[in-house]
C-alpha cells in the first residue's frame, strides 16, 4: 500500500514548485459575485469590472457529478479571456434531502483534476465545501471531528500536488442553531494543524436575521460576522493574518423592498466592506430563478432583466485588479541575428510560444522592448496560453561596425520577461561579385547593369549603372542582409535574358556564378517572347552575331 501511495504521488503530482500570495498584496478588485450556473459568465464582466475594475472574482460549485476536465478548462480559459477569477467551492452531490460526506479515498481523483488545470491565476482558490455545521450538508450529521479531518487530509494533498492552491474552508452559518462557535472549537480542538493549512478565511457574512438586517449593524450574524469569525479563531490559536473571501451575503427581497436591497449593497461597500482584510465579496446569487433562492436572484424571474441592486452594485467604484500569473514564453527561433550590417535597416519577426497562464495582449499592458537599436515594433499580437503568434520589429542600425549587446524583453505592467539576450556584432558593409559570361563572347564587357538583391518577393537594395569588365560585376556596400542567410541576386545586363542565384551571403565578399547570359532579349523587355523575334528582324545581322560571340 504505502509503494501504491508513493506512485500515485508521483504520477499524479510532480509539477513545478510555486507558491500562493497574499491577494491584498497587488492591485486586487474585490468585487465579485456567486453562480450556481456557468452559462452566466459571459455576463458577469460587466457587473464586476465595471466603474474602473479588472479581475472581479466569481464563487462557483464544482460537483462530483459534473467532473469533466474538457468542460472546466474551457470555462477556465473563458474566464481568462473576461479576467475574472475563480473561487472553486467543491461539493459532493444530494441523495434524498442530503448532501453526502466526501469520500476521503476518491481524494486523490479530485486533486488530479483540480491539478491538471490552467488556472487563470497563480493562486488556485479552493473552498473545502460548504456549511457543514448544517447536518444536511454533512451526511446528515454536524461532525467538527470528521471534517477536520477531510479538511486536514484534502488540504495536504492539495498542497503536495501544488504549492499554488489556495486553500480555504468551508463557510459556516454563523447564526445556524449548530452553534459555529462551537463548531470552530471543536473542529480546531481536534486538528489544530488546521489553523497553519489555511490560506484565507471564508464567511458567509449575511445581515440576519432572516436576512434582511440592517447594513449598519455590527457582530455576529450580521454584515461583519467575519470579524467575529476571526477574533473568535484568535482566541482558539489563529495566529497569521487570514484575507477574508466573503462568498455568501445579500438580502432577501421578500422581507424588504427591491430599492431597499439595493440602497443596502451601496451602504456595504461604503463602510464594512472597506475593511482592509477582505480580498473578495461575492453576493449570493446571480441568477436562481426558482425556489428556494429566487429571492435572492439578482436577475429577475423573467430571466429579461435584473432588480435594482444589480445597477446598484455595478455602479460601486472599483479598482484594476492585477492578480499574479505565471508567465512563461518561448521564442522558437531568435528574432535578432548573430550579424548586422551597420547603417541597415531590417524587418525581424519570430515566432513567440505562450507557456503561461497569462493572455499577451497589447490592451492589458503587455509591450515589447528591444534595446540598443533604434526600433520600431509592431502591435503584438493576442496570444492565448499554448498558442502561436509572430513578433514584428524594425530596426535600423548605428552606421559604426562594433559588438552591441541586445536584450528583447516582453513586459507586463511591472514584469519582464527576457526572450533573447546575445552580442550582435555589427559588421561593414560586404561586398558581392558576380563572375559570369555574355553569351559566347569573349571579352565579356558590359554596361549599364542593374543587380537586385531580394528577401523572397521583397527587394532590399537595388544598384544600377554597374559595368561588367572581364566576365566580373563587382557590388559595393550590401545593405539590410543578414550575413549568413540566403537571398536571391537578380542581374539585367541589357540585350540578354536576366539571371538569378539564390545564394548565402557572406559577412565580407561574396562571390557567386549565374549561368551564362543569354542575348535574346532584343526588345529590350527581360523576357523572350515572340517579340523578340520581331525586334530580332529589325536589327542588323551583324549586331545580332556580335552579342552571341562578339569581342
Amino acid at each position: 500500500m504505502l509503494i501504491l501511495s508513493l506512485f500515485i504521488t508521483l504520477f499524479f503530482f510532480v509539477t513545478p514548485v510555486h507558491a500562493i500570495y497574499d491577494p491584498l498584496s497587488v492591485p486586487n478588485n474585490k468585487y465579485g459575485i456567486h453562480i450556481v450556473d456557468t452559462i452566466d459568465i459571459p455576463e458577469l464582466p460587466a457587473l464586476v469590472n465595471s466603474e474602473g475594475g479588472n479581475w472581479g472574482y466569481v464563487t462557483m460549485v464544482l460537483s462530483d457529478n459534473e467532473r469533466d476536465p474538457g468542460r472546466w478548462q474551457t470555462i477556465f480559459d473563458q474566464m481568462r479571456r473576461l479576467h475574472l477569477i475563480p473561487i472553486i467551492r467543491l461539493a459532493t452531490h444530494v441523495e434524498g434531502s442530503t448532501w453526502v460526506k466526501p469520500q476521503k479515498d476518491r481524494f486523490y481523483e479530485i486533486v488530479k483534476l483540480l491539478n491538471g488545470f490552467n488556472w487563470p491565476t497563480e493562486n488556485r482558490y479552493v473552498i473545502l465545501y460548504n456549511e457543514p455545521n448544517h447536518a444536511a450538508e454533512w451526511g446528515g450529521l454536524v461532525d467538527p471531528e470528521d471534517y477536520a479531518a477531510t479538511f486536514v487530509d484534502f488540504a495536504k494533498q492539495l498542497k503536495a500536488a501544488n504549492q499554488d492552491f489556495f486553500i480555504l474552508p468551508a463557510g459556516l452559518d454563523a447564526s445556524a442553531a449548530d452553534d459555529a462557535a462551537l463548531f470552530l472549537r471543536r473542529m480546531i480542538a481536534a486538528r489544530p494543524e488546521i489553523l497553519t493549512l489555511m490560506d484565507g478565511w471564508t464567511s458567509h457574512s449575511y445581515p440576519n436575521p432572516a436576512f434582511s438586517g440592517s447594513p449598519y449593524a455590527r457582530g455576529r450574524g450580521t454584515l461583519s460576522t467575519f470579524d467575529w469569525e476571526l477574533s473568535f479563531l484568535q482566541s482558539l490559536g489563529l495566529t497569521k493574518n487570514l484575507p477574508v473571501f466573503i462568498t455568501e451575503t445579500g438580502w432577501e427581497r421578500s422581507r424588504l423592498s427591491a430599492d431597499q436591497v439595493a440602497a443596502n449593497f451601496q451602504i456595504a461597500a461604503s463602510s464594512i466592506w472597506t475593511d482592509p482584510r477582505i480580498a473578495a465579496i461575492t453576493p449570493f446569487i446571480y441568477k436562481y430563478l426558482d425556489a428556494p433562492f429566487d429571492h435572492f436572484s439578482w436577475k429577475t424571474i423573467d430571466n429579461d432583466g435584473f432588480y435594482p441592486q444589480y445597477d446598484a452594485y455595478r455602479q460601486i467604484p472599483k479598482i484594476s485588479g492585477q492578480p499574479k500569473q505565471h508567465e512563461s514564453y518561448t521564442l522558437l527561433s531568435d528574432l535578432i541575428p548573430a550579424k548586422l550590417v551597420a547603417g541597415s535597416t531590417y524587418t525581424l519577426s519570430a515566432v513567440i510560444e505562450n507557456y503561461g497562464q497569462g493572455i499577451i495582449d497589447p490592451s492589458d499592458g503587455y509591450t515589447l522592448k528591444l534595446s540598443s537599436f533604434e526600433t520600431f515594433i509592431d502591435p503584438l499580437p493576442l496570444v492565448q496560453p499554448q498558442e502561436r503568434g509572430t513578433l514584428m520589429v524594425h530596426i535600423k542600425t548605428p552606421t559604426t561596425p562594433g559588438s552591441m549587446p541586445i536584450t528583447l524583453t516582453l513586459k507586463h505592467y511591472d514584469h519582464s520577461f527576457v526572450l533573447q539576450t546575445r552580442t550582435v556584432e555589427l559588421v561593414s558593409p560586404p561586398s558581392l561579385e558576380i563572375h559570369a559570361h555574355l553569351g559566347w563572347r569573349s571579352s565579356g564587357d558590359a554596361s549599364n547593369i542593374s543587380v537586385l538583391i531580394y528577401d523572397k518577393d521583397t527587394v532590399l537594395q537595388k544598384f544600377t549603372g554597374l559595368t561588367m569588365k572581364n566576365g566580373t560585376i563587382t557590388v559595393e556596400r550590401l545593405m539590410n542582409i543578414i550575413p549568413g542567410l540566403p537571398y536571391r541576386v537578380v542581374i539585367l545586363v541589357p540585350g540578354y535574358l536576366p539571371r538569378q542565384v539564390i545564394d548565402e551571403m557572406s559577412a565580407a565578399n561574396t562571390i557567386i556564378y549565374p549561368g551564362r547570359f543569354l542575348p535574346l532579349d532584343f526588345n529590350g523587355d527581360g523576357a523572350f517572347t515572340l517579340a523578340d523575334l520581331e525586334s530580332l528582324i529589325r536589327f542588323p545581322p551583324c549586331t545580332a552575331i556580335l552579342r552571341f560571340f562578339g569581342p
